[in-house]
């Protein structure tokens, strides 16, 4: 049985950590001391690390969380980083916790070039391609790139729960209320969530049936990517 727990960082940040008997997994932290103090707090033993892309607040931990334990590093094929790091792509299989646990790694351009995300046994960390109710700022792909990228996503076992790096939710919710002004749904999962401090992970399914940035066409996606980001 796998648990997934969530080291909160900076702002709205989530360092996600897959545990499984005392040995743990954590994927792209951004800061070291909160990984380094919650393993020694809990008595864990870090076995590997997961990274979907370069941005620093996905990174920044890195170098100093390896300095402390040495497990690889698995991050993108696309990119160079400046720490020791496996290599991985699109169908690539990461076995974890002695084969227990496999992941496979799927490519998905938009928010950066090199983006990827891990999915296996109903688990999706999905970096920030895809956030609940939202999807990722486009800060290198294209349009139709993230687009595509999504697509892929809803391919996915719909029954997999979704992890995202930032939590985002709440903003997003206030987003599709004003530019959904009618829609009733979104004003009241807004106020259902509005008390929570963790609104992740959410599940594929209800994201493939309620996130607009899933199942609009490509005309309707862009549209709403731009006015979020003037938003």
């Amino acid at each position: 049985m796998f648990k997934v727990v969530p080291i909160p960082i900076l702002n709205d940040n989530y360092i996600w950590t897959i545990i499984h008997d005392k040995m743990t997994v954590v994927i792209d932290p951004g800061l070291s001391d909160p990984v380094l103090k919650y393993h020694h707090e809990n008595n864990l033993d870090l076995t590997s690390i997961l990274i979907t892309h370069h941005h620093h607040d996905h990174i920044g931990g890195v170098n100093e969380i390896t300095n402390q334990f040495n497990v690889p590093v698995y991050a993108p094929y696309h990119k160079k980083f400046n720490f020791k790091y496996h290599q991985v792509q699109e169908n690539s299989k990461i076995q974890l916790f002695d084969n227990k646990l496999e992941l496979s790694v799927i490519e998905v351009p938009g928010h950066t070039l090199e983006h990827i995300i891990y999915h296996g046994n109903e688990l999706l960390f999905c970096g920030d391609t895809l956030f609940s109710f939202g999807c990722g700022r486009i800060f290198e792909g294209s349009f139709g790139q993230m687009y595509d990228s999504l697509k892929k996503i809803k391919s996915i076992d719909p029954n997999s729960k979704v992890y995202c790096t930032h939590e985002y939710t709440l903003k997003n919710l206030e987003f599709l209320k004003y530019y959904f002004k009618d829609n009733e749904f979104y004003k009241n999962k807004h106020q259902d969530l509005s008390k929570s401090m963790i609104t992740l992970p959410s599940l594929l399914k209800d994201e493939l049936e309620s996130n607009p940035f899933l199942n609009s066409s490509f005309e309707e996606f862009k549209k709403l990517r731009e006015a979020k980001d003037l938003f």
